[in-house]
C-alpha cells in the first residue's frame, strides 16, 4: 500500500495512474503552495516505510527528496543559487541544481512506487553534501 500525501495533508490510498500524471503535469504552483507547501509518497509494507518528499517552485520545477536519508537529485551547474521554499510556513533553503522537470519528477515517483528505490537517470546526493548557502546568514 502506498499513501499520497498532498499539500492539504490529506492522504489518499493508492492513487492511480491519471491522479499521480494530473498532480506532476497539470498542477500549478497555486497547489503546490497551500497547506504545508510539500507533498509525499509514502510506502508502507511489513513495518517498515519508505518516503519521497516533493514540491513544486516556479520557475525551477520540482524538488523530491528521498527519506530517511535526504537524497536529493544533483546536477552539474556553473553557479547553484539558494532557493527558499515555505515549508510550513517556515522558510527551507535548497539547492537550484536539485530542481528537475516534470516528466523527470513523474518518472522518479513512478519508478519508486514499482521499486522502493530511487531511479539511476538522475545523480543522488545528500543534500548536506551540497555547498549552496553563500548567500545565507547561519
Amino acid at each position: 500500500m502506498f499513501l499520497y500525501y498532498g499539500p492539504t495533508g490529506d492522504p489518499v490510498e493508492n492513487p492511480g495512474e491519471e491522479f499521480l500524471k494530473k498532480i506532476f503535469f497539470q498542477e500549478g504552483e497555486q497547489y503546490w503552495k497551500q497547506g504545508n507547501g510539500e507533498s509525499s509518497i509514502e510506502i508502507e509494507e511489513d513495518w517498515e516505510s519508505e518516503s519521497l518528499v516533493f514540491f513544486y517552485t516556479e520557475p525551477y520545477g520540482f524538488l523530491i527528496m528521498r527519506y530517511p536519508n535526504f537524497l536529493v537529485p544533483f546536477k552539474k551547474i556553473e553557479q547553484i543559487e539558494t532557493i527558499e521554499h515555505d515549508v510550513a510556513g517556515s522558510p527551507l533553503y535548497v539547492p537550484s541544481c536539485s530542481f528537475i522537470n516534470r516528466d523527470q519528477a513523474y518518472q522518479i515517483v513512478h519508478h519508486f512506487l514499482l521499486t522502493k528505490k530511487v531511479p539511476d537517470f538522475v545523480e543522488w546526493v545528500e543534500l548536506r553534501d551540497i555547498d549552496f548557502q553563500h548567500d545565507k546568514k547561519s
